[in-house]
């Protein structure tokens, strides 16, 4: 089985293109459709009850109150988990796949590398740029394995090599950097250079707006790579040096791209 993993908020523009993506997917092994609304103010708890009426693969969980992306992403993990499926791929509410085949192609992938836990792809409009991929157990840094997270399928058995519940307790913004950097130390990692995918490109937790929330953002950044180099010593490469150069230079773009903005 596989669980798709959708977590939204607020996505009502997006939410039935990002399902429907989901249920045109031509794949022998059977799927499960897994979303966790978060408390949604808009219309999204409307569109996501119209198709779990229409589609039984589809399990809809609506939050009471708001608890966060990675509280929220982190709670259908443990459902999954407790539904002992297979694979867990992953695809944000407002995302959506492309390619009908996509999971059925890394499917096959991760059949015909066992040794490869986890697998990813191309996004629509991203360059051929090197992807990092097999051993990444020492070369896992503060830009990750540069994955989209829409396009990624992992094995669920991944999950319980991790402790999930201390990963929460760093309340960090964002799941997918810390709990891949995880990852890496207990698989190899694949990569497909065929897109699959687009990623929408509008304000949300990973990718702010605002000056405070973009500096914010990029001292969090820090943060959880300093704690994958904590839990994996010399594994993660962290450099009190290149982190103040780096964070120098972002903000130093953040600061310009809004001189700019006003010009």
């Amino acid at each position: 089985m596989i669980a798709v993993c959708i977590a939204t908020y607020n996505n009502e523009a997006f939410i039935a293109r990002a399902i429907e993506s989901v249920l045109i997917q031509v794949c022998e092994e059977p799927l499960r459709v897994y979303i966790g609304d978060d408390a949604s103010t808009d219309g999204t708890q409307a569109i996501c009850e119209h198709y779990a009426a229409q589609d039984k693969r589809i399990v809809y969980i609506r939050r009471k109150q708001n608890l966060g992306l990675v509280n929220n992403t982190l709670d259908l993990y443990r459902r999954i988990i407790a539904d002992q499926c297979d694979y867990i791929a992953m695809l944000d509410g407002d995302d959506y796949w492309t390619d009908s085949h996509k999971l059925q192609r890394q499917l096959d992938y991760l059949r015909a590398h066992p040794n490869v836990g986890f697998v990813h792809t191309a996004v629509q409009g991203q360059g051929n740029e090197a992807i990092p991929e097999g051993d990444l157990s020492e070369r896992y840094n503060l830009k990750g394995a540069r994955q989209s997270n829409c396009t990624v399928l992992f094995r669920a058995e991944l999950l319980d090599k991790v402790d999930l519940q201390a990963l929460q307790a760093q309340a960090f913004p964002v799941l997918d950097y810390p709990l891949y950097g995880l990852f890496s130390q207990h698989t190899q990692f694949g990569y497909l250079n065929e897109p699959t995918a687009v990623w929408t490109e509008h304000e949300s937790v990973s990718h702010p707006r605002g000056v405070k929330a973009q500096i914010h953002y990029c001292k969090e950044r820090l943060r959880m790579w300093r704690w994958l180099d904590n839990c994996y010593p010399k594994h993660f490469h962290f450099s009190p040096i290149y982190a103040k150069f780096w964070y120098m230079w972002q903000i130093f773009y953040i600061l310009f791209a809004q001189i700019k903005k006003k010009l």
